[in-house]
C-alpha cells in the first residue's frame, strides 16, 4: 500500500494527509514521511505508506505515481496560496509567488491522471465530515462511521491547535535552526500550522493590484485554478 497525497502549497494538503495516514491505520500500521526528493523516496518498495509531497522533480512524481494504490490532490487559488506563504511563514513575495506557482502547477497536472482524486479547498472539503468517507472509498478502507467522526474530530482546528500547542516538550520533533519553525515527522503538522483562520479571498485585502496580476500572469495557462465566488467566511487551512 502505498498512498500519495500531493498539495499545492496552503491548500489544506496536511489535513488531508493526515485523513488519509489514519484511515490507512484502520487496517494496520504505517509509514509516514514527507518526500521532496530521490533520497527521500528511499524504501517505499514494500511496506503500507502514506506520503506527502508539494512539487517534485519530474523521475520522483514517475516513481511514486508507478507505486501509488491511490493518489489524492489539495487545490487552491493561488493569489490566496501565495498570501498564507507570506502571512504566516513570512515569505518575501517574490519566494512566495516561486512556490506556489511550481507546486500548484505540478499538482494541476497530476490531477488530471486517471484514478487521481482532487480537493478544492474553496469547497470547503475540511470542514465536511462527508470528506473522510469519500477518503475512505478512495483508497479502499473500510472504515464504520464510528471511525470516520473519531478521525474528523481529531482533524478540528482545536484538537490540532492543542497538539501543536505541545511540540516544544516533545523531543522527536524536528526543528529548522533557521526558521525557527517545528515539524512533527509523523504527522507534517508545522508550528506555522497554528493560529491561522483559513480565510478564502483574503489576497483581495493583502496583494497589491500588480501582484495578484504577476501570480495570474505566471498560471495563466491554467485559468481553472483560480476561485471566481465572492469572498466567503474563513476555513480551515494547512
Amino acid at each position: 500500500m502505498l498512498v500519495w497525497c500531493a498539495g499545492a502549497y496552503a491548500s489544506g494538503s496536511t489535513w488531508a494527509f493526515n485523513v488519509a495516514r489514519r484511515l490507512a491505520e484502520c487496517s494496520g500500521p504505517v509509514a509516514t514521511r514527507f518526500i521532496n526528493g530521490c533520497e527521500d523516496a528511499q524504501g517505499l518498495g514494500s511496506g503500507r505508506h502514506v506520503v506527502k509531497t508539494h512539487d517534485v522533480a519530474p523521475e520522483v512524481a514517475d516513481f511514486l505515481a508507478t507505486r501509488a494504490t491511490a493518489i489524492l490532490v489539495t487545490l487552491r487559488d493561488p493569489r490566496d496560496g501565495v498570501t498564507s506563504l507570506m502571512r504566516y511563514q513570512n515569505f518575501p513575495f517574490e519566494i512566495a509567488l516561486d512556490w506556489v506557482r511550481r507546486s500548484a502547477r505540478f499538482v494541476a497536472g497530476l490531477a488530471h491522471r486517471p484514478g487521481v482524486l482532487s480537493l478544492r479547498y474553496e469547497d470547503g472539503f475540511v470542514d465536511l465530515p462527508v470528506t473522510v468517507g469519500r477518503l475512505a472509498a478512495h483508497l479502499g478502507v473500510d472504515a464504520d462511521a464510528a471511525a470516520r467522526a473519531a478521525i474528523f474530530a481529531a482533524l478540528r482546528r482545536p484538537a490540532v491547535e492543542a497538539q501543536i500547542a505541545r511540540f516544544p516538550v516533545r523531543p522527536e520533533l524536528q526543528s529548522d535552526p533557521r526558521s525557527g519553525d517545528i515539524t512533527d515527522p509523523v504527522t507534517q503538522w508545522h508550528r506555522h500550522h497554528a493560529g491561522r483562520d483559513g480565510a478564502i479571498g483574503r489576497w483581495r485585502r493583502t496583494l497589491t493590484r500588480a501582484q495578484a496580476e504577476q501570480v495570474r500572469q505566471a498560471l495563466a495557462d491554467l485559468p481553472a485554478l483560480f476561485h471566481p465566488r465572492p469572498l466567503s467566511p474563513g476555513r480551515l487551512g494547512r
